[in-house]
């Protein structure tokens, strides 16, 4: 390694110090060390933008176009209330809440779906329907499995998608299977975690004059003030069913929103046929869902996810400059040598070194540096599954620890603000036994894989 190779690793290693360890903001770090390689003659500044991979952030920017307009369409708060009208136990609602997590987590990325699931799930469990902690748990697990389907689902799967060149249709048909054994493990593990707690589902009742005031005003009402409110006449106080916020209708907005998820995920599946790129898809999806929802773009613009755009951009310039000047060949030579040529442990190998990391790393940066290191490997006669091991693991490792993904830190913030607080100690119980069922099983499929690939 040459004094310009082991200056711009340590460079790019303590960058990732900064991110991990929080010290400044992960987009400042990624810009500084952009820049840094810039000036060190790493980069070409003529190639700039080439090292920023447009593409990517093309399809990232309309994915969040996407997700923003079909929140605020309020198709998915329909979902839940019908979801919570008609299911008839507790438990049923739990699952349906799991499942429709899965499913959210599918066509959005696993924040965007987190934070709608366990904002619903709080909203339910106000009305006391059920009791929200152990939901919240398994709804952070979930959104990392769910996250696997689509090349669309994650930031990471679009990362490995694009570099290593893999169709829509191939992505959707080789992750499915895996994805969905997965839900049903993870569902199992749920129902085995609920044999020790006992949900009671209030049933819809009538509600008291003053009790629907003191809940409204959140105060205890004086005996005189009670005697108004129980003159009142002509005014139903009867409990109708799901909190304001999950009443919702499913109107011509609703369906049109539908139709454009719809049709941007078919677009994906079929973009070779119909002659367009990923992302012109993905921005065609955004521009559309963001005019059908907004008269005014400004506000719904400004609520894009900036930050992380600028943040994968520098990361992006960073890790093509590594590439520019061996770095990342050395680092896939590392690993070949580490199995002795055994090229059917080098899927096992990296989905189990990316997944350990990822359980402490961002799966994103991690994600952005394997991806170069995979790509190698394969050039080098590696199997094309190492593509599929380091999707599983990127996407799987966070669950090892509570801090470890987005998802797992949304849902202890949310329990938190909400007076329902998670036991850390119990997360991380459950999320590090689910994780390793899940490692195991995504071991056993690379296997399988490699025996038909």
């Amino acid at each position: 390694m040459n004094a310009l190779q082991l200056l711009s690793l340590t460079i790019f290693l303590f960058v990732l110090l900064l991110i991990v360890s929080e010290s400044i903001h992960r987009t400042y770090a990624s810009l500084i060390g952009a820049g840094i390689f810039i000036l060190i003659g790493v980069v070409n500044p003529e190639r700039l933008l080439e090292y920023m991979e447009l593409d990517i952030l093309c399809i990232v920017f309309g994915m969040m176009l996407l997700v923003r307009g079909a929140e605020r369409s309020g198709i998915f708060s329909y979902i839940a209330s019908r979801m919570m009208r008609f299911s008839p136990s507790s438990t049923l609602l739990a699952i349906l809440l799991l499942t429709f997590t899965m499913i959210l987590t599918i066509f959005l990325n696993n924040i965007g779906a987190m934070l709608i699931s366990a904002t619903l799930t709080l909203l339910i469990a106000r009305s006391g329907e059920l009791r929200p902690q152990t939901i919240l748990i398994f709804q952070a697990i979930i959104t990392n499995v769910g996250g696997l389907v689509l090349m669309v689902s994650s930031i990471p799967n679009i990362i490995v998608a694009m570099e290593g060149g893999i169709p829509f249709n191939s992505f959707l048909l080789t992750m499915t299977p895996i994805a969905f054994i997965l839900y049903l493990a993870t569902l199992l593990l749920y129902l085995r975690e609920l044999k020790g707690e006992r949900l009671e589902r209030r049933e819809l009742r009538p509600i008291k004059p003053l009790e629907w005031v003191e809940d409204l005003l959140g105060v205890k009402v004086e005996m005189d003030l009670e005697r108004e409110i129980g003159s009142l006449n002509g005014f139903n106080f009867e409990r109708l069913g799901p909190p304001p916020e999950l009443r919702v209708d499913f109107g011509p907005l609703q369906a049109a929103a539908a139709a454009i998820i719809g049709g941007t995920i078919i677009a994906f599946a079929l973009h070779a046929l119909i002659g367009a790129t990923p992302p012109l898809i993905a921005l065609a999806g955004g521009v559309t869902m963001l005019m059908l929802v907004e008269k005014e773009p400004r506000e719904a613009l400004g609520e894009i996810d900036w930050p992380t755009i600028l943040f994968l951009a520098g990361l992006f310039v960073m890790i093509n400059g590594l590439d520019n000047i061996g770095v990342i060949e050395m680092a896939s030579l590392a690993i070949s040598r580490a199995v002795h040529g055994r090229g059917y442990l080098m899927p096992i190998v990296v989905l189990w070194l990316s997944a350990f990391a990822s359980a402490f790393i961002d799966n994103i940066p991690l994600t952005a540096t394997f991806a170069p290191i995979a790509k190698h490997l394969i050039v080098e006669g590696g199997p094309s599954t190492i593509w599929w091991g380091l999707i599983l693991g990127a996407n799987l490792g966070g669950n090892l620890f509570p801090l470890g993904s987005p998802s797992n830190i949304i849902a202890v913030g949310v329990a938190e603000q909400e007076g329902k607080p998670l036991s850390i100690k119990r997360f991380t119980k459950i999320g590090f036994t689910a994780a390793s069922i899940h490692l195991f099983i995504s071991t056993l499929y690379l296997i399988v894989l490699s025996l038909h690939l």
